[in-house]
């Protein structure tokens, strides 16, 4: 979080204020992560498991908060802090039962490209990265008893996103966007998944 306040503010300070918009985003959609049930299953499975039937929801509501500096009409750069939700897990099988779960959070920066259309409505792309924090949390029960545990994974992944703009009045707009978080997690902890939010949000400038 130091991190990212420091950059925001060697952002601002880096052009004068005249020279574009601050800008604030807050958006809420569907987040959705590419974990495979196939493979958690046959994780049970080798682990001695018989007659498993589980089910995965892996997706969940996801939201975002972000600042911005627009610099001209075509470039900007945004940051802030993105909750990817939780995706869960959870079987039964003979004599027991299993449940699992995995969460992403964390602070992000991306540069924006924008392309505007006319005066109301531009186009984006965007490529970035996160600083994502992704906690797994597995617990079991059989004829040997009960078991849980817990992992927790912090690194700086990339991400990329794509999106429109409409603006209302000169101070407030509304924008849609999709965007790709890559690999997220640790592969010999948590695992690792790639994660995608749809979103909605409004655009206040200042």
């Amino acid at each position: 979080m130091k991190k990212l306040a420091a950059i925001a503010l060697l952002t601002l300070s880096a052009a004068p204020v005249f020279a574009g918009d601050i800008y604030v985003v807050g958006s809420v959609g569907r987040s959705s992560a590419d974990i495979n049930k196939n493979d958690i299953d046959s994780a049970l499975v080798s682990a001695g498991a018989t007659g498993v039937s589980s089910s995965l929801d892996k997706n969940d509501t996801g939201y975002k908060l972000q600042l911005g500096y627009q610099f001209n009409q075509n470039f900007a750069v945004e940051g802030g802090y993105i909750d990817l939700g939780k995706a869960t897990y959870s079987a039964s099988f003979t004599g027991g039962s299993a449940s699992a779960s995995v969460k992403a959070t964390g602070w992000n920066v991306a540069a924006v490209g924008i392309l505007p259309i006319n005066d109301a409505f531009s186009v984006f792309g965007k490529v970035g990265t996160i600083d994502a924090k992704v906690e797994a949390n597995v617990s079991a029960s059989g004829p040997g008893g009960t078991a849980s545990g817990s992992a927790s994974a912090t690194k700086w992944k990339t991400l990329w996103g794509v999106g429109a703009t409409y603006n209302i009045s000169k101070q407030v707009g509304v924008r849609v966007e999709y965007e790709q978080f890559n690999n997220l997690g640790d592969k010999n902890t948590t695992g690792e998944a790639d994660v995608s939010l749809v979103s909605a949000g409004v655009v206040f400038k200042f």
